[in-house]
């Protein structure tokens, strides 16, 4: 018990120190988004106002779970079974940005599919359904209030929420890389932006989908130990950090298509770099200044004279002709 005490809170510590440095790169990611699209719709400018807004009250969430446990509670040894409000609104608020994201890219992926809705339609079900699922788990742990009670009771409705956002995950990011693949064209420039959307696709969706395996894992196989909870905490921070991330690429997306060439360009995972004014360390304006232009222009003037032109004439003619092949300009 001692063991599984020291772990737990070890687990609430580093989740919440990890999901706090990834807020950070949340809200270095919106202040970037507004600076680089200016003139983005407003119902955009409001969806990354919202997700910053559900971050950022999570995060508060977050720092007030961990206060509650390491520090209000400091010497109770069966903390690690009890349930704080803030650790249910903290669930809830992960459940909301979860959904958030997964309707944005499944109607990137209706997009893609030129409205397939026997694709999109079923994703946008399971999304919804694991917002249900984990405003159930909220309310029940908060009336609860310990892990155990919960997981004896209604442990099925927190596994079935992290299902549903796993199959989700893997639909969403198999279906945009096969509509991707499926759009390729043969011509190079084209295939290879198709290329780095395609890698960014599979790396975006890969940290959601481990975070959530993981902590999938522990809750099924260590349920009195808090290592899934300190996992949940940054899962919320992956999925808004995917979202912001993938509003961002359109910069280097449109810097691409004009300067495309054969070494492979890097889009933003979490971290949106690379967007001022430079992709993998080249400059993609043309610089003339300082540049010099110089221009030559030679003028030659030729004449041929007869044989029989008698000797004055031709003596003015040879005068003449002297002149005018001297007559060589230099601009």
């Amino acid at each position: 018990m001692d063991h599984d005490l020291r772990v737990s809170l070890a687990a609430i510590l580093v989740g919440g120190l990890v999901s706090a440095a990834l807020s950070g790169i949340v809200a270095m990611q919106t202040a970037l988004y507004y600076r680089l699209f200016p003139r983005d719709p407003f119902m955009v400018k409001l969806r990354v106002g919202a997700m910053f807004l559900l971050d950022t009250l999570h995060t508060c969430m977050v720092c007030a779970a961990s206060w509650q446990y390491l520090v209000e509670s400091f010497g109770e040894t069966n903390i690690n079974d009890r349930v704080f409000w803030t650790v249910g609104v903290s669930i809830a608020l992960t459940a909301i940005t979860t959904v958030f994201v997964h309707l944005f890219f499944t109607y990137r992926l209706w997009k893609f599919s030129k409205g397939n809705y026997w694709i999109t339609i079923p994703l946008g079900v399971m999304a919804v359904g694991r917002v249900g699922s984990a405003f159930v788990t909220a309310i029940e742990l908060i009336k609860t209030g310990y892990f155990s009670v919960f997981y004896e009771k209604y442990r099925w409705v927190f596994t079935i929420g992290l299902v549903l956002s796993l199959v989700v995950d893997v639909s969403i990011t198999i279906g945009l890389c096969a509509y991707l693949r499926k759009s390729r064209t043969g011509s190079g420039r084209l295939d290879h932006i198709l290329d780095s959307v395609t890698l960014y696709t599979v790396e975006n969706g890969m940290l959601t989908c481990i975070t959530t395996v993981v902590s999938l894992i522990f809750w099924l196989a260590m349920p009195h130990v808090l290592i899934y909870l300190g996992l949940h905490f940054a899962i919320s921070k992956l999925y808004a950090n995917s979202f912001l991330a993938s509003m961002n690429a359109r910069k280097i997306l449109r810097a691409q298509t004009s300067h495309a060439s054969s070494s492979g360009h890097r889009l933003p995972v979490l971290f949106a770099q690379g967007f001022n004014g430079r992709i993998s360390g080249k400059r993609t304006s043309l610089d003339l200044t300082g540049t010099r232009l110089q221009i030559t222009v030679d003028k030659t003037v030729d004449c041929v004279v007869d044989d029989d032109m008698p000797p004055k004439a031709m003596g003015m003619s040879q005068h003449h002709s002297t002149g005018s092949t001297g007559a060589s300009q230099s601009v």
